[in-house]
C-alpha cells in the first residue's frame, strides 16, 4: 500500500511538472505571436487601440490560457478514470444503487453546464468592461495637463464612477449570484445521491436482496464519484471560459491591413543600391477610412 502510495505520488508530481512547462511555453509562444502581431498592425489601426488595452491583453488576458493548456488533455483522462472507477465499483455492487448514482450524474452533466452559459457570457462582458476600464484610465493619465488645464477632472470622476458602479458592479453581482446559486445546485444534487443511496438500499437490505455490507461498501465508494466528476464539470466551464477568451484576443489582434511578415523579414547578406531613381506610376493612396489621398499620381524621383 505504501508502495503504490509513493508511486502515485511520483505520477502526479510529474504530471503536474510537465503540464506545466508545456503551458508556460504555449504561453510564451502566444504571447511573442501576439508581440509580433502588433508590429505588423497597420497604421490606422494604432489611432483606433489604446496601448493599456493591447497591454492587458497581452500580459494578462492570455495569462488562463497557460494554465490550462496543461490541463486541456490531462483533466479529463485523470478525473474520468477516478470517476469510472468508483461508478464500476459502485455497479459490481448492486446494479440498481449504480442506475441511481448515474441518474443523478447525468442530471449533474445536462443541467450545471446549461446554466453555466450564462455565467460565461457574463464572464466575456467583465472582461471587456475591464479592458476599457484600464484603456480609459491610461488615456486620463496620458491627457492629465489637459485636465487640469480645463478644470475636468470631476467630468472624468465621473465617467469612472459610471463604469465602476453602473457596468462592472452589477456584472460582478450579477455573476456571483449565478456562481453561487449553480455551485448550491451541484451540492444539492451530490447530497440527494446517498439519501436515494438510504432510501433504495436500505429497501433492498431490508427484504434481503442486498448485503449490509454491500450498502455501507457502496456508500463509501460514493464518497470518491463527486469530487471528480465536479472537477470535470468546471473543466468544462474553464475551456468554454478559455476559448471565449482567445476569441476575443485574436479578434483584436486580427485588423484589416496588416502587414505581410515577409516585409519584416530579416534580410540575408547586403542590400544592393538602387538601379535608378524610385518611379510612381498611375499611384493611388487612401486612408483608414477609404477616403482617397492621392489618384492616378505619377512622378520620378
Amino acid at each position: 500500500f505504501l508502495t503504490m502510495v509513493i508511486i502515485n505520488g511520483q505520477f502526479k508530481l510529474n504530471i503536474n511538472t510537465m503540464k506545466g512547462r508545456m503551458g508556460e511555453r504555449m504561453l510564451r509562444r502566444l504571447r511573442y505571436e501576439l508581440f509580433d502581431r502588433v508590429m505588423r498592425f497597420p497604421q490606422g489601426h494604432f489611432r483606433k487601440v489604446k496601448q493599456a488595452e493591447i497591454a492587458t491583453m497581452i500580459k494578462d488576458e492570455v495569462e488562463p490560457l497557460g494554465g490550462f493548456i496543461g490541463d486541456a488533455f490531462v483533466q479529463p483522462v485523470f478525473l474520468g478514470g477516478q470517476a469510472a472507477t468508483a461508478l464500476f465499483f459502485i455497479l459490481t455492487q448492486s446494479f440498481w444503487l449504480g442506475m441511481v448514482a448515474v441518474a443523478i450524474l447525468l442530471i449533474q452533466v445536462v443541467v450545471i453546464p446549461k446554466l453555466r452559459k450564462r455565467v460565461l457570457v457574463l464572464g466575456k462582458e467583465r472582461q471587456l468592461t475591464a479592458r476599457q476600464l484600464a484603456g480609459r484610465i491610461a488615456e486620463t493619465v496620458d491627457g492629465a495637463a489637459d485636465v487640469h488645464a480645463n478644470a475636468t477632472s470631476n467630468y472624468e470622476r465621473a465617467d469612472i464612477v459610471a463604469r465602476l458602479s453602473r457596468r462592472i458592479f452589477f456584472i460582478r453581482f450579477e455573476l456571483f449570484k449565478r456562481k453561487f446559486f449553480i455551485k448550491f445546485l451541484n451540492n444539492l444534487l451530490a447530497q440527494t445521491t446517498p439519501f436515494f443511496f438510504y432510501l433504495i438500499g436500505g429497501y433492498l437490505a431490508i427484504t434481503g436482496s442486498l448485503d449490509i455490507g454491500g450498502l455501507v461498501a457502496v456508500i463509501a465508494a460514493y464518497k470518491d464519484l463527486p469530487p471528480p466528476v465536479k472537477e470535470l464539470i468546471d473543466w468544462d466551464l474553464q475551456r468554454q471560459d478559455v476559448q471565449i477568451k482567445y476569441e476575443q484576443v485574436i479578434e483584436q489582434f486580427t485588423p484589416d491591413g496588416m502587414l505581410e511578415p515577409a516585409l519584416q523579414a530579416p534580410i540575408d547578406g547586403d542590400v544592393p543600391p538602387l538601379a535608378g531613381p524610385p518611379v510612381l506610376a498611375c499611384v493611388s493612396v487612401v486612408d483608414e477610412t477609404y477616403g482617397p489621398l492621392l489618384d492616378g499620381a505619377t512622378a520620378t524621383i
